[in-house]
C-alpha cells in the first residue's frame, strides 16, 4: 500500500515536470524572457549591434534592397529557414544621415545598428498569416517574408508556443502573460509581461481554432532609447 502511494505520489511530480511542454512535441529552440532571448542556448542582446546577432542566427538572411516587396524594406533581415524577421533601428531624427551619398534606399551601416523589433512567423505557407493577401501579386505571395516559419516551439514567459498553439494553452501555462485582446479585423494580441512582447492569433470566431500567427518582441523602453543615445547621439524616436 505504502509503495504504490509512493509510486502514484512519484508519476504525479514527473507529470508536472513535464506539463509546460504538452502544448507542443517541437523541439524548444528559441526562449524569450524579458530583456533576455536566447535561440539554441545563445544569447541574443537588445544591446548589441545586428551583427551580433547575424553570428549567431547564421549568414543566411535576406535583406530589403534586394528583393523588396510590400511590407518589407531596407531595415528589415529576414532569415527564412528560422521564420526570424529583425528590423534595426533608422535615425529618424536626421532621416538624411541614414542614406549613403543622400540615395534613398541604401541604409547606411545597417550591421552596426541595434535590432529594435524581433518578428518570428508562426505557421507554414502563412495559413493563419494575419496579413492581407489580397493586394499582393503572385511574386510577393512567394516571397520568403510570407511563407517563412518557425518549425520549432518558443518558450515565451514560461508558455510553449508553436504554429498549433491556442490561447487558452498560453494563458493557462504562464501567469506572466496577460489577456490583453485588441480587436482588429480577425486578430487578437496577447502582450507579455512589461509589454516586451507579444502573440498574435487569428480569432475565428469560433468557425475555425484560434492559433498562433505571429510573435513580436522588443526591448524595454528604458533600453531603447539608451540604444538611441548610444548608437545616435540622442534621442530619435520623441
Amino acid at each position: 500500500m505504502k509503495i504504490s502511494y509512493l509510486i502514484a505520489i512519484a508519476l504525479f511530480l514527473l507529470s508536472g515536470c513535464f506539463s509546460e511542454t504538452e502544448a507542443s512535441n517541437k523541439p524548444i529552440r528559441l526562449v524569450i524572457s524579458g530583456d533576455q532571448i536566447t535561440i539554441d542556448g545563445k544569447a541574443l542582446s537588445f544591446e548589441r549591434p545586428l551583427q551580433d546577432w547575424i553570428d549567431i542566427l547564421g549568414s543566411d538572411y535576406i535583406q530589403g534592397p534586394k528583393k523588396p516587396v510590400n511590407a518589407f524594406a531596407i531595415d528589415r533581415f529576414i532569415f527564412p529557414k528560422l521564420g526570424i524577421d529583425l528590423q534595426v533601428q533608422t535615425n529618424y531624427a536626421d532621416v538624411k544621415s541614414d542614406w549613403i551619398d543622400g540615395e534613398v534606399g541604401t541604409l547606411k551601416d545597417p550591421y552596426n545598428r541595434f535590432v529594435n523589433v524581433v518578428r518570428i512567423s508562426m505557421n507554414p505557407e502563412s495559413k493563419a498569416n494575419p496579413s492581407d493577401y489580397r493586394y499582393l501579386d503572385k511574386e510577393e505571395a512567394e516571397h520568403p517574408y510570407y511563407t517563412m516559419h518557425a518549425d520549432y516551439a518558443i518558450d515565451f514567459y514560461g508558455a510553449i508556443v508553436d504554429s498549433d498553439t491556442s490561447i487558452e494553452s498560453v494563458i493557462s501555462q504562464s501567469n506572466i502573460v496577460k489577456r490583453n485582446r485588441k480587436f482588429h479585423a480577425s486578430v487578437g494580441v496577447y502582450s507579455g509581461y512589461e509589454n516586451l512582447g507579444n502573440i498574435v492569433f487569428n480569432h475565428f470566431f469560433g468557425e475555425q481554432p484560434e492559433v498562433s500567427a505571429s510573435m513580436e518582441v522588443w526591448p524595454t523602453k528604458e533600453l531603447r532609447l539608451e540604444n538611441e543615445r548610444r548608437y545616435f547621439g540622442e534621442i530619435v524616436t520623441q
